[in-house]
């Protein structure tokens, strides 16, 4: 199936992380595109700011 024009969305994002353990690390960062992670949000209003929290065992 071939894609419309208009279906492709480009941008970039970026984010800092502090570790705060061998295990676990948070960040904050800046998304300056338009799209959301979220696959039912389809009003691409979604730049702004976040938090994210990464873990593992």
């Amino acid at each position: 199936m071939k894609a419309c024009r208009g279906d492709r969305k480009t941008g970039w994002l970026t984010a800092g992380y502090y570790h705060v353990n061998e295990n676990f690390k948070v960040g904050v960062g800046y998304n300056f595109t338009d799209y959301s992670d979220n696959l039912t949000d389809l009003s691409y209003r979604s730049r702004g700011f976040f938090v994210n929290a990464l873990g593992k065992f």
